[in-house]
């Protein structure tokens, strides 16, 4: 039996990119060496911010990258520790696509922005999957996104936003009751299925909007019914309106301030 792809359709709805910096303040990627040998020992990463470093601070660093995962948009890089640790060892695929990178990068060979693009992708995928493995057992998106029992109702609702779902059609997907689901999702989550559902169609309708869809059809796609219906939900959580997103923008990234006060 396929193992649930718990990834691929999270990662499919934000416009995962990488560039290159000499910033390293601005840099949330940074493949970094052993002080005595010299050679790729560790790869830090902070998926919602950047790591704010000084460059006299980390004369290790081989390279730094900004790397775009959706900011506080991004519910898997929401619910990531803010800084991310990754010892690299020989041999495994981690290090080997890392040292790629660095490799593509002293070569400077014709293609190498769109191939640096690619792999720096891979490498963040890499990395995301292994963060997942370790922070499994804390309440949020990434323990129920690995609770079996409810994984696959979360990926459901993932790739298929637009469908009116009801806790009875989730609980199907499941296999469970209802009140089994119920229970199983909230203890793993820490929200009910309502909640996660409405921060998630929430979460893509800004995303179209930003990209400049009009809001009346972005409302119908994500079930609101109507512009007005969506405009007083999306106006509850960011304080503004779809209108005004969709003409101006708003930084890419949301505070974790802003989040908790637009949840109270």
């Amino acid at each position: 039996m396929a193992r649930p792809d718990r990834l691929s359709a999270l990662i499919s709805r934000f416009d995962l990119h990488a560039r290159i910096t000499t910033d390293f303040g601005a840099a949330n990627l940074l493949l970094l060496a052993d002080p005595s040998s010299g050679e790729l020992c560790r790869i830090e990463l902070w998926p919602v911010s950047h790591s704010a470093l000084d460059e006299k601070d980390h004369p290790d660093v081989l390279i730094a990258a900004s790397i775009n995962l959706g900011g506080y948009d991004n519910p898997l890089a929401r619910a990531l520790p803010r800084h991310l640790v990754i010892p690299v060892k020989d041999g495994d695929s981690v290090k080997n696509l890392a040292l790629l990178i660095l490799e593509e990068i002293e070569d400077q060979r014709c293609g190498r922005h769109s191939t640096l693009q690619r792999l720096f992708e891979v490498l963040v995928v890499m990395l995301l999957r292994q963060a997942m493995r370790e922070n499994a057992n804390k309440i949020g998106l990434i323990a129920g996104l690995y609770d079996q029992r409810i994984c696959k109702a979360i990926i459901a609702i993932h790739e298929q936003p637009e469908f009116d779902w009801h806790i009875e059609d989730l609980a199907d997907v499941a296999g469970l009751s209802r009140s089994q689901f119920m229970e199983c999702f909230k203890n793993s989550v820490g929200q009910t299925p309502a909640q996660y559902l409405r921060e998630w169609r929430m979460t893509l309708a800004r995303q179209d909007l930003l990209k400049g869809e009009r809001v009346k059809t972005v409302a119908l796609r994500y079930g609101y019914g109507s512009q007005e219906a969506l405009s007083r939900a999306f106006h509850k959580k960011y304080q503004c309106s779809p209108a005004q997103v969709r003409l101006k923008g708003t930084p890419e990234e949301i505070t974790p301030e802003e989040i908790t006060a637009a949840g109270t």
